[in-house]
């Protein structure tokens, strides 16, 4: 089983009939998206997976590991 990233979410809803417009590239749309919330302060982290979670911070890079969005406090 393998874990969904931000992207896969991002793709799949840019090309779903849920989405209101038409997207011609969603995985470049995702990885916008992505880097826009990065540049607004936003971070993805893994979610609390018990203790799986320090393992996937070690062994996959961020954008290949579930998820959840929260913002930085800045000062």
């Amino acid at each position: 089983m393998s874990e969904l990233t931000p992207q896969h979410v991002l793709t799949d809803l840019f090309g779903s009939d849920d989405f209101p417009a038409v997207v011609l590239d969603t995985e470049h749309a995702a990885d916008l998206v992505v880097q826009r919330l990065r540049d607004a302060g936003f971070e993805i982290v893994p979610t609390d997976r018990g203790s799986t979670t320090g393992a996937m911070r070690l062994s996959a890079a961020p954008e290949e590991t579930p998820c959840r969005l929260t913002q930085l406090l800045m000062r």
